[in-house]
């Protein structure tokens, strides 16, 4: 044995006393698993604050990238569908009534009212209309619409009186079969025989 060996002596009833930790010390192992722990989570949540945020998706299918609502324009009011087009044949009608109350001298007015029959078209009993009738070249047409004024004048006053009167005159003068003549005559006396509206009025 060498001098400057140092000899311990170990008293086995204290070995248990000498390995056993002491009281307020831990376990250094066990401190740096639990450091280490704490140090990993502390990082991540430093990562997740600090982190950059991740840019929004662009929009698909018409959902915009911000909270993915949907950005289509939403549907306006219901459109109802078109109601269905007027009968052609009344349009057609209005057409060629239309025609013949503007059109102006003996052959327009004549045309006129020849294209509203041969359309299959009855004249409406309306003063206007027979008044241009009274312009027909045809006589018996004359005679029919002086016919039809006599049966509305029953009932209406004159729309045109000085007009009416203007074409009874000249009918009288002109027309060609007597009929047509006294019909004409006839027509004048019931229209003047009726006081004018606008007298009475004034008195």
């Amino acid at each position: 044995m060498r001098k400057d060996e140092t000899k311990v002596w170990h008293n086995p009833e204290l070995a248990p006393f000498a390995r056993a930790p002491k009281a307020g010390s831990t376990n250094r192992n066990g401190a740096s698993t639990q450091d280490s722990r704490v140090a990993k989570e502390h990082r991540a949540a430093l990562e997740a604050l600090f982190a950059p945020r991740k840019d929004p998706e662009p929009a698909e299918n018409g959902k915009s990238g911000k909270n993915g609502r949907d950005t289509t324009p939403k549907p306006g009011r219901i459109v109802l569908a078109p109601p269905p087009q007027s009968d052609p044949r009344a349009t057609e009608r209005q057409r060629l009534l239309a025609k013949l109350l503007g059109a102006e001298g003996r052959p327009h007015i004549t045309k006129a009212a020849n294209e509203f029959l041969g359309a299959g078209f009855n004249f409406p009993d309306d003063q206007d209309v027979h008044l241009k009738l009274l312009e027909h070249s045809d006589e018996s047409r004359v005679r029919e619409a002086l016919s039809s004024l006599s049966s509305l004048l029953v009932g209406e006053l004159p729309k045109r009186r000085a007009v009416l009167e203007s074409r009874l005159r000249r009918i009288e003068e002109f027309a060609e079969d007597e009929s047509t003549r006294d019909a004409a005559a006839q027509l004048r006396r019931q229209v003047s025989g009726r006081p004018d509206t606008q007298n009475q009025s004034a008195q």
